[in-house]
C-alpha cells in the first residue's frame, strides 16, 4: 500500500472515541493559543500586505481573525494562518521541528464557517490532521530541518489537507489524493526567517492543504506514490537514506502524538530556538543577581541544529531580531522579560541592546550528542567583570514537554494578552470559555464569528 493511502486509511478510521482525555485537552489548548495569536497578529504588517494584494483578499463568508474583513475560505486560510504566526508566539511540537497548529486550524476555520460542523467534528479533524504532520514528520526529521526546509509549511501543508478532508468527511480515496497532491504544494525555505516570508509559508501551507481536499472532493487526481516515487517528496526533500517511511506509520496514533510528546506552548513571542538559551539566562539571574553593567561577555553554545537560524550578530528589521539569540539575550539583560514589546522598532533600535549584542557570542554545542529529543541542549556561560563565571546546561525550555506542560494560568494570562489586542474584555471571556467547551458546540463557525471585529 502507498504511504498516502496508508495515511488516509488510518486518517478516516479515526474517531472521537479514540481521543483520550488528555488528547482534547491538549487539542484545546492548543486551538486557544493559537487563536491569542492569531488575534494578536491580526494587525501586524504581513496581514495588512495580504489583504491589499489582488487576488489574496476575495470575498466571502469567512471571518479574519481579529479584523471585520471576511473573505472567501481559501483566501481567509491564506491571512488567518500568516496571522497565527506572524509573532512566532504560537505553539511547537517536538517531533515536527515546527508549529502544529497554525497551518492546520485556519483550514477548519474556513471550512466551519460555511455552517454544518461541530466542534467535535472539528476537534477530531485538527487531532487527524496533527497526527498526519507529526508522524510525517518522524520520517524525515532532523535532516529535514537541517537542510533547511521549514517543517512547519513542508508538513503543515499535509496536516491541513488531512484535516480537512476528515472535516469534509471525503473517503480514503479522496484523502489520499490530497496527501498526495500536496506534494506538488509543500514548500517554505529557512533563508527566509526572520521576514514576512516566514508567516507567509504558514498561510500559504494552509490554503494549500485546503485547496488540495477541496480540489480532490471534486475528482482532481494526484500521483497515488508521490512520496515513495525516485522523484518525489523523500527523494527530492531530503535526498536518498536521509529518510524513512516506515516511522511515518510506526505506532499511529498509540499514542496520538498530540499526548506525547504532545504540544509545547511558547512563553517568549520569539524563535523557539532561544527559547532555552532564555530560560537558562533567567535561571542564572535568579540564582546569581547581577546587573547589566557587571556582564564582560557571554557565549551561549547551542545544538547545531538550531544554532544555524539564530546566530544573528547583525539585525536587518525588528522582526529579524525575533531569530536572534544575541538580541533575545541582550534584551532580557536589559529589561529583565521578554515580551511582544521587546520587538517593537523603539527595542529593536536600542543603542545599548545593540551594543550588547557585541559582547554576546553564539557557536555549536561541542557534544550534540548530548542532546535529547527536540535538540534543544544549550550551554550558557556568562563572564562578569569582577572574574565571576556562571554556567549552566540546559535541555529544553520549559512548557516542553509532557510530564512538563506550560502552568495552565501562564497560557490563559497569555491568551488574554493576546486576544485584548483585538477584543475587548467581555469578548475575551466568551472566546476563552467557548473553545475550553469546544466539543460541547453544536455549531463551530461561533469559533470565527466571536473572533470577529465590527
Amino acid at each position: 500500500m502507498k504511504l498516502t493511502s496508508a495515511i488516509a486509511a488510518r486518517t478516516c478510521s479515526l474517531t472521537f472515541e479514540h481521543l483520550s482525555p488528555q488528547a482534547l485537552w491538549n487539542a484545546k489548548l492548543a486551538i486557544l493559543d493559537t487563536v491569542g495569536c492569531a488575534l494578536a497578529g491580526a494587525r501586524e504588517p504581513v496581514v495588512h500586505t495580504l489583504l491589499q494584494t489582488g487576488g489574496l483578499n476575495t470575498l466571502g463568508a469567512v471571518p479574519v481573525l481579529g479584523r471585520h474583513e471576511r473573505l472567501d475560505p481559501l483566501c481567509a486560510a491564506l491571512v488567518n494562518g500568516a496571522a497565527a504566526h506572524a509573532l512566532d508566539f504560537d505553539d511547537v511540537n517536538i517531533a515536527m521541528g515546527g508549529h502544529p497548529t497554525a497551518p492546520i486550524l485556519p483550514a477548519l476555520l474556513a471550512l466551519a464557517a460555511e455552517g454544518g460542523h461541530t466542534g467535535r467534528q472539528l476537534l477530531l479533524a485538527y487531532v487527524a490532521g496533527f497526527e498526519t504532520q507529526a508522524r510525517l514528520a518522524q520520517s524525515v526529521n532532523f535532516h529535514h530541518y537541517d537542510k533547511g526546509w521549514h517543517p512547519t509549511a513542508t508538513l503543515g501543508v499535509f496536516g491541513a489537507a488531512a484535516a480537512s478532508a476528515r472535516l469534509l468527511g471525503l473517503d480514503e480515496q479522496q484523502t489520499s489524493m490530497a496527501l498526495a497532491l500536496c506534494v506538488s504544494l509543500a514548500s517554505g525555505v529557512k533563508a527566509n526567517f526572520g521576514t514576512m516570508a516566514k508567516p507567509y509559508h504558514v498561510g500559504h501551507a494552509a490554503r494549500n492543504g485546503l485547496m488540495a481536499a477541496l480540489l480532490t472532493r471534486n475528482g482532481f487526481t494526484a500521483s497515488l506514490d508521490a512520496f515513495e516515487h525516485r522523484q518525489g517528496f523523500f527523494e527530492v526533500f531530503n535526498g536518498p537514506g536521509n529518510y524513512t517511511p516506515a516511522l511515518a506509520l510506526q505506532n499511529w496514533a498509540a499514542p496520538l502524538d498530540i499526548v506525547e510528546p504532545g504540544i509545547g506552548i511558547k512563553l517568549y513571542p520569539c524563535c523557539d530556538s532561544t527559547h532555552t538559551s532564555l530560560d537558562a539566562l533567567f535561571t542564572l539571574r535568579r540564582d546569581h543577581p547581577f546587573e547589566v553593567r557587571d556582564v564582560a561577555g557571554i557565549e551561549v553554545y547551542l545544538h547545531p541544529l538550531r544554532l544555524t537560524h539564530v546566530d544573528r550578530s547583525l539585525l536587518r528589521t525588528s522582526l529579524d531580531a525575533k531569530f536572534s539569540v544575541q538580541y533575545c539575550l541582550a534584551r532580557a539583560l536589559i529589561d529583565g522579560r521578554i515580551v511582544l514589546d521587546s520587538f517593537s522598532e523603539n527595542a529593536f533600535n536600542d543603542a545599548e541592546a545593540l551594543a550588547l549584542m557585541q559582547r554576546i557570542h553564539a557557536l555549536p554545542h561541542p557534544t550534540p550528542s548530548l542532546a535529547r529529543p527536540g535538540n534543544y541542549l544549550t550551554e550558557l556561560h556568562i563572564r562578569l567583570h569582577n572574574g565571576t563565571r556562571l554556567t549552566v546546561r540546559a535541555h529544553s525550555p520549559a512548557g516542553r514537554t509532557a510530564d512538563q506542560p506550560a502552568p495552565l494560568e501562564s497560557i490563559m494570562t497569555k491568551f488574554n494578552h493576546n486576544a485584548a489586542k483585538a477584543l475587548d474584555t467581555q469578548a475575551v471571556a466568551t472566546l476563552s470559555d467557548t473553545l475550553m467547551r469546544m466539543e460541547q458546540l453544536p455549531r463551530a463557525e461561533v469559533i470565527g464569528d466571536l473572533c470577529a471585529t465590527r
